[in-house]
């Protein structure tokens, strides 16, 4: 499937409208001169930007092209599963994040996907905890953000 960037320009930029206008409403934090609503405007502000050039460039090639070409979806049904996986995995992770934990979940939602996309069984067992514990300890103990342990709480 292709969409023409006549349409993902523009919905780029509203986007990066929307990320700003919920930046907008962040409280602020007496006495620090950038709040925490500073690096969500300027994501917001490159989303527009980027959104911008977008639009222009497929206004230049403009010509007979199609908005939404669907001739092209002719994709294996594993690569389409992992698509769906990486939006339906996010979905369910807001319902069970928290009880099941991030180094569960994040091994499970990371191994799916891998193997949807084609990664082997061994080369599957081996990264994807590697990755996850590393993100896990890299946050919890190296930058104190708070990941819930979840199931293996008494364990890590």
């Amino acid at each position: 499937m292709k969409i023409s960037d006549r349409i993902t320009g523009p919905a780029l930029s509203l986007f990066g409208v929307a990320v700003i206008v919920g930046a907008m409403q962040l409280p602020t934090v007496p006495g620090v001169r950038f709040g925490a609503d500073l690096m969500p405007m300027l994501v917001g502000i490159g989303f527009i930007g980027l959104g911008i050039a977008i639009s222009v460039g497929g206004f230049i090639a403009g010509g007979d092209q199609k908005l939404i070409d669907l001739s092209e979806w002719r994709v294996p049904w594993r690569k389409k599963a992992a698509a769906f996986w990486t939006l339906g995995g996010l979905v369910l992770g807001i319902f069970v994040f928290h009880a099941v934990g991030f180094p569960l979940y994040a091994f499970v939602y990371m191994a799916v996907l891998m193997l949807l996309m084609g990664a082997s069984w061994p080369v599957t067992v081996i990264i994807s905890p590697t990755v996850v514990l590393l993100l896990y300890f890299g946050f919890s103990k190296g930058l104190l953000v708070p990941l819930p342990a979840g199931l293996l709480g008494g364990i890590l």
